[in-house]
Parts: structure tokens; sequence; C-alpha cells
């Protein structure tokens, strides 16, 4: 990165408006800049064409624009799923994952956009390759948002194209509607980026998507859920609980130890109570080890009172480890018991098989790749 330039991206928009004021610009201007990157999706500060030749010498001069380069894109046969491998200015990669959803019956047309908040993770669930690679850096807010922004181009392209092609109308084909922070690392382990990136999407004169259309997910940092339930944004909340006590949720959750089930689910209630929105559960299936009938009931207890819903995920088996998929049976009898015991619970749509999108997948084949052609 160049010597003592900004990301431009890594702004919100009063930071913005700061900034330009205090270059003897008026706070308009800021309007104008922020509309030129949210809503025109330009890519260089050139292509902006309301403010005044000026202004744009000196962004050039103390920002920078980018902070992430497309290295590799990948589409799933069925045309479902996108997987972008970015390379960071440190030479550092991450992930980031399109997911598009048709009408089902219950949920509208959905167009989800998977975003990462750390280079690798620290928390080491064993099923994850994400986790199994190790942590490298935290996220900066313009790295998080930037990866919105470039599938946000995509969206709106492929919007156009088809617009065009089938002779549509415009709402009859999605937007982006919702981002979930699900992708490599912990977010609330990177908090106030996290959040800061959270409001610049948020802005509705920028990307203007809506607090109740992006989800935090959490392995269970019990001090930070406390933290979110103080925040004056309405996002949602997705634990990553696996199990429903702790000798079987420490044999594949390392942070269980810190933070043990019965002090997570505390921090739940806590959250309930003081936000009064319902908790999303992901519950990763692993065969023999967390899917049993028992399992299922302790499950069904530990949950018992408490607003919320269960997403039930068939694991993406990875080449480090040996834990595997739950059989089909498994999987309709576990959910058959919560079913009984009033827990509403879903079977998560699987996506992006056949292109590794699951969690730290593709680039840990990339790297692997590039060490091999060394």
């Amino acid at each position: 990165m160049e010597i003592n330039k900004k990301l431009i991206l890594g702004l919100e928009k009063k930071q913005i408006s700061k900034e330009i004021f205090e270059i003897g610009h008026s706070s308009y201007r800021s309007d104008q800049i922020w509309h030129s990157i949210y809503r025109d999706f330009i890519s260089d500060f050139d292509e902006i064409t309301t403010i005044p030749q000026s202004l744009i010498i000196k962004l050039k001069d103390d920002y920078i624009f980018n902070s992430i380069d497309l290295v590799l894109k990948k589409i799933s046969e069925d045309k479902s799923t996108d997987k972008y491998l970015w390379k960071l200015r440190d030479n550092e990669y991450i992930e980031t994952v399109l997911m598009r959803y048709d009408p089902d019956g219950h949920r509208r047309r959905r167009r989800t956009v998977c975003v990462s908040t750390q280079a690798g993770c620290a928390l080491g669930c064993t099923f994850c390759a994400t986790g199994q690679q190790g942590f490298s850096r935290q996220l900066t807010v313009a790295e998080i948002v930037e990866q919105v922004l470039n599938v946000k181009k995509d969206v709106v392209k492929e919007k156009k194209n088809l617009v065009n092609k089938y002779s549509l109308k415009n709402d009859e084909i999605n937007d982006l509607t919702n981002v979930v922070f699900m992708g490599m690392g912990e977010p609330l382990a990177n908090y106030e980026n996290t959040m800061s990136s959270i409001r610049i999407l948020n802005d509705p004169k920028g990307l203007n998507i809506g607090a109740r259309h992006i989800t935090i997910s959490t392995v269970g940092l019990v001090p930070q859920i406390i933290k979110l339930a103080e925040e004056d944004i309405q996002v949602n909340l997705a634990v990553s609980l696996h199990a429903p006590d702790n000798i079987t949720r420490s044999e594949t959750m390392p942070v269980n130890k810190r933070y043990p089930v019965e002090e997570l689910i505390g921090a739940c209630k806590e959250y309930f109570r003081k936000t009064n929105r319902k908790i999303f559960f992901e519950y990763v299936l692993l065969s023999g080890q967390n899917d049993t009938l028992e399992h299922a009931n302790k499950l069904s207890e530990l949950l018992k009172g408490l607003l919320c819903h269960v997403n039930l995920i068939p694991v993406n088996p990875t080449a480090g480890s040996s834990l595997e998929r739950s059989k089909h049976n498994d999987i309709k009898n576990f959910r058959e018991i919560l079913l009984k015991n009033a827990i509403s619970s879903t079977m998560r749509m699987e996506k992006g098989i056949d292109i590794n999108a699951g969690c730290g997948q593709l680039r840990s084949s990339y790297i692997s790749m590039e060490k091999k052609n060394v």
C-alpha cells in the first residue's frame, strides 16, 4: 500500500464528510463522492463526473480506491453459486461467495453474499477448512466492504443482461438482497471493523442493505454477543453451536473451553432479552459425532423457551479432517425430534459443492497449487 494513503472504502460517510470539509470543500461533495462509489459503482476516482478536477486530484493524492484484486472466480454447474478468491495487498488470500436462491414457497428470491472478516481463523474448528489454515490477520473495513461492492457490481451487470435478454422488468429480478458474515474468520473477533463495514453497507444513500438482511455469525464469543446486543442496528445473530453439550462441542470447537455451552446460551438469552430478536443456531451435522437421537434431545432441551431457529447443515468434507457428513435417515430422525419438541429448523440448501464453496476450501486448494508450482 502506498505510504500515508487511506483506503476510501474503509471510511464511513460521516468520516468522508469530515475529511472533505477539512480540506476546504463543501460537505455536499462527500454526498457526491459517496453516490459515485455506492450507486454509480465507479472503480477509479477519475470516473467521478460530479466533482471538480481539483478535488479528484486531491482524492488521488490522499486515498487508495482498491484493496483487493480478483485472482479466481468459479461458477457452479447449476449457476446458483459464484466463488471469488481475492488477493490482498500483502499477498494474503480471502474468499467471498455469491448464492442465488429462487422462491421456495416460504421465502422470496434472494441474492446473498457471504463475506470474510479475517485472513484465516484462529479458532480452529476441526471440520472447517479455514480453521485448519490458522490465523494471518484481521481484514480492514475496506477489504470487507470491497468484497460486497465488487459482488454487487457483478449482480447489477447480471440483472441488466437478463432484463435485456428476456425483456423482463427490473422488479422481476432481484438485486443483491442479503449479506452474511459467515466467510473466513470470526466476525466478532474483528468487532469494530465488522460493525463499521455494516454501517457502510446499511447506509440508505449507499448500498442500502437493510439491517434485517444482514447476519453476523459467531462461534460464540460471549462478551462480544453481549456487546452486539447494545448496538443500535438490528442485524441478525447466527451462533455456530454444532453440539448440545460441552464434551461433544469441545471435541470439534476449541472455543468451547473458553466459553462453555451454558455460558453461551446464557449470553444468547441476554441478547434476546435486550433485542427481542430471534437467534439463529448453525448446526453442522457430523456423522456419529453430533447427529444421534440423544444429541437431538439434548439440543431440544438446551434451546427450550428461546426464540430461535436451527439451521441444520450437512458438512462439506475437507482434506484435513476425517469427519463425514451425516446419513440422510439420521438427519431426518434428528429433525423430527426437534419438530416434536417445537424447535424450529430447516435443512440448509447445499450450494457450490463442485467449486469448493465451503469456507476456506478454494483458498486452501489454490495455496497448495501455488506451493507445488514454486
